[in-house]
């Protein structure tokens, strides 16, 4: 044990220095809470390592600005909790439209939007178009809303199941236990292109959705914020390219809306 001990040791003496520490300078470090489930290509975790869209976008602006960001995966509303707590410095994804009330007695700020979000019900390609009537049961993940859809569930005329993970929502679908899917449009997208069923199933845009952009948000860093929206401007560009890498399909809003429930 003492000569593993030893042999480890010197090991890492000999490594070199992270490039981020070179000739002992320390870049300005700060915390970003994101979300620690499977939602690619948004996000994902990767062999323990926080990965996909948000981290490259995330990461190429530190790279331009000299920083360094330790992402923090953990639920949503854990991020919330800590940003309002000063615990961390920056949330992504947010939106100032998510928990309202719960951020109303503080000062947030938000950057502008990054990537587009699409949420609404994902329905067999057979089923895209058809009466919303026809929509008896669906399936969303824990701590979803649907608030277009709540009317119909009061009245009976929809069921909504609630499971824990992506993973399961698509499973229910595969499985035809369900009508729909509330789910965002380009996870669903990513699912069934990588399993060589791209289309299969998709959005439905006839019917009620919630369109929306993620955001960098935080409590303490005003300035920083303002940076991220130069940087958006300047590099847009690149981006754009990062989008085409993870095939985002739905980052803009059809010029068609959905008809509302009354």
């Amino acid at each position: 044990m003492l000569r593993f001990s030893l042999w480890i040791t010197l090991i890492l003496m000999v490594l070199p220095v992270a490039s981020e520490e070179v000739d002992g300078y320390v870049p300005p470090t700060f915390t970003v809470g994101v979300q620690d489930f499977y939602y690619p290509p948004h996000s994902f975790i990767e062999e323990g390592r926080y990965a996909g869209f948000g981290r490259d976008v995330l990461d190429l602006f530190a790279s331009h600005r000299g920083y360094r960001f330790v992402y923090v995966p953990q639920p949503y509303i854990r991020n919330v909790v800590d940003l309002l707590g000063g615990k961390i410095d920056f949330q992504y994804p947010d939106d100032s439209k998510w928990l309202v009330e719960m951020k109303l007695p503080h000062t947030i700020f938000y950057s502008n939007g990054i990537v587009g979000y699409m949420d609404g019900v994902n329905r067999n390609r057979a089923d895209l178009g058809k009466p919303l009537e026809e929509l008896k049961r669906m399936v969303m993940p824990i701590g979803w809303t649907a608030k277009d859809y709540e009317p119909l569930v009061t009245e009976g005329k929809l069921i909504i199941n609630q499971v824990g993970s992506v993973q399961a929502v698509i499973a229910m679908v595969l499985k035809g236990r369900v009508d729909g899917a509330y789910l965002n449009a380009d996870v669903v997208n990513y699912h069934f292109a990588s399993m060589g069923r791209e289309g299969d199933v998709a959005i439905d845009t006839t019917l009620p959705y919630s369109f929306g952009h993620f955001t960098l948000s935080s409590k303490k860093h005003p300035a920083i914020i303002e940076e991220f929206n130069a940087f958006l401007n300047e590099q847009a560009d690149a981006v754009a390219s990062l989008k085409e890498k993870y095939h985002f399909k739905y980052d803009k809003e059809p010029s068609v809306q959905p008809f509302t429930v009354n």
